[in-house]
């Protein structure tokens, strides 16, 4: 198996593109640590995993965690740490989204926004690192195709993963002495609940318009990147910012 006793924390693997990476992670022999906002929605994920594939009950941890609380953060990486003595893959997927315009934005709005897509994955990266710069491993941030060209009435959530997109390639270069690769995944339009809330039926169905493979993609289509990103087999690839859209971004 390609993640045969590694371990990884995945943050935001409740439902979503975070569940499925989580999923195909454990069929792939990894050990995971599964994050959602709180620990009963962790709790819930690992049930409907088990249902789902055959797991070893020890290879997975559930956790509620606060990405705007840093003792919270800092507990949830030591007991990772006490179970399995090492991790391997950070995988930072937890983020919100925005669909509001500038005029009816409020200020809660920009500094929520930052904090859990930006802070928060600096500081849960940070605690990470205290134990990865020791045996190396793969950080791969979940960034999103507005990061790289924004969006309308997303001035926000684009600025976030914008600055996801530097950190990325800024920590590529700093962490690169210990081993340490850092990567991120840019999807295009992917049916999630997120996607569903924030972005318009018409809007959908433009961005579908625009897309050469002129489909939306499921969160199934986006865990080969995060698979191979994690894996010894990108063990020369950092820096990088994959974009997995369907050519909506040519």
């Amino acid at each position: 198996m390609k993640l045969g006793h590694k371990v990884a924390i995945i943050t935001g693997s409740t439902r979503g593109i975070g569940y499925m990476i989580a999923k195909r992670f454990l069929q792939n022999g990894a050990n995971v640590a599964i994050c959602g906002s709180t620990l009963e929605n962790a709790l819930k994920a690992v049930e409907n995993l088990k249902k789902e594939i055959d797991i070893n009950p020890d290879q997975v941890l559930p956790f509620g965690i606060d990405m705007k609380d840093t003792q919270n953060i800092k507990n949830m990486v030591e007991q990772v740490i006490s179970k399995w003595q090492k991790i391997d893959i950070l995988i930072n997927n937890a983020g919100i989204t925005s669909n509001c315009s500038l005029l009816d934005s409020q200020d809660e709005d920009f500094y929520n926004m930052f904090e859990i897509n930006l802070f928060g994955l600096l500081k849960i990266t940070r605690e990470v690192v205290r134990y990865m710069k020791d045996t190396g491993g793969s950080i791969i941030n979940t960034s999103s195709m507005v990061g790289i060209n924004g969006g309308k009435n997303q001035v926000a959530y684009a600025a976030s993963k914008f600055a996801v997109n530097g950190v990325t390639k800024s920590l590529a270069k700093e962490l690169g002495q210990y081993n340490i690769r850092v990567n991120a995944v840019a999807p295009g339009v992917v049916a999630t609940d997120m996607m569903k809330n924030s972005v318009s039926e018409e809007m959908k169905q433009t961005l579908i318009h625009l897309t050469p493979l002129a489909k939306m993609a499921t969160p199934e289509d986006l865990v080969g990147a995060y698979l191979y990103l994690a894996s010894d087999e990108a063990s020369f690839t950092t820096g990088t910012i994959i974009q997995v859209d369907g050519g909506l971004q040519l």
